[in-house]
């Protein structure tokens, strides 16, 4: 079954090509389109905005897994009677700010960035969508009811299929292979903080920073510091990090972390 999909006016697409475009950016150190980018989730998708609440509908779906299919059909029902109360002519006007400024902005090489779950962003939109008939309505349902009543472990990678995917992964991997995966975690957390009061990001950040300092007091008594000056670095970065417990998080205390991060990743291969 093949629908049409708009991708530009899917509102959890926009907001996941803006992420992976600043991934991009910061991998390509480009602090001044970071900016752009930063500045426009926080104006588009900030609360109370009605990209906003549409987004979150997207994510409160995609959430859910190995529920079972009574639970996944009422989480269904209730996200669309949801989506029905949301003002349709406000998320077009928004929609249209919104790729007028990427497009003036940036480029439109953000709406080709790879998407991991775009197929499940597409199901969500056609069942959102009026234009889409009953019956293919009926099998997006289904099919979506499917894969959030599958295990974690048997759901895998089901948003693609196997050849765009591998060649998505393989364009993606080639650009990226570099950054590691807690960097990344890292990074998404950071991006989604944007939209949600980063209440993930302070859990986030407070478990980084508690393994970060748990692993440069495990390096001290396994290194060897070759001079007073090590030692003093050192002790500057376990400072820094006993620092955050009260600090305000801001794009600096997220580039700093990074950076700690791959200190300590040096130390992991050095030890």
């Amino acid at each position: 079954m093949r629908l049409k999909h708009n991708k530009k006016r899917n509102t959890a697409f926009l907001f996941e090509a803006l992420s992976r475009e600043y991934v991009k950016a910061i991998i390509k150190k480009s602090p001044a389109k970071q900016n752009i980018i930063k500045d426009l989730i926080k104006e588009h998708f900030c609360k109370p905005s009605v990209l906003n609440e549409e987004l979150s509908l997207y994510r409160e779906i995609l959430e859910f897994r190995d529920l079972n299919k009574q639970d996944a059909t009422r989480i269904l029902e209730e996200a669309k009677k949801r989506y029905e109360t949301l003002d349709k002519k406000n998320i077009f006007h928004k929609q249209n700010k919104l790729i007028k400024e990427i497009n003036y902005k940036l480029t439109q090489d953000v709406f080709a960035n790879f998407v991991p779950n775009y197929k499940n962003l597409a199901t969500i939109y056609n069942i959102f969508n009026n234009k889409t008939s009953i019956k293919e309505k009926m099998l997006l349902e289904e099919k979506l009811i499917e894969n959030l009543t599958a295990k974690i472990e048997e759901s895998g990678i089901e948003h693609v299929d196997n050849l765009t995917y591998k060649t998505f992964v393989k364009k993606f991997n080639e650009k990226y292979a570099d950054l590691p995966n807690e960097q990344k975690e890292l990074l998404t957390n950071y991006i989604a903080s944007f939209a949600d009061d980063s209440l993930e990001l302070k859990n986030h950040l407070n478990e980084q920073i508690g393994d970060l300092k748990d692993e440069l007091k495990k390096h001290k008594v396994n290194v060897v510091f070759e001079s007073e000056d090590m030692q003093d670095k050192y002790n500057q970065l376990l400072g820094k990090l006993e620092s955050y417990k009260d600090a305000e998080i801001d794009h600096n205390m997220v580039s700093e972390v990074l950076k700690i991060q791959e200190v300590v990743r040096e130390l992991r291969d050095v030890v």
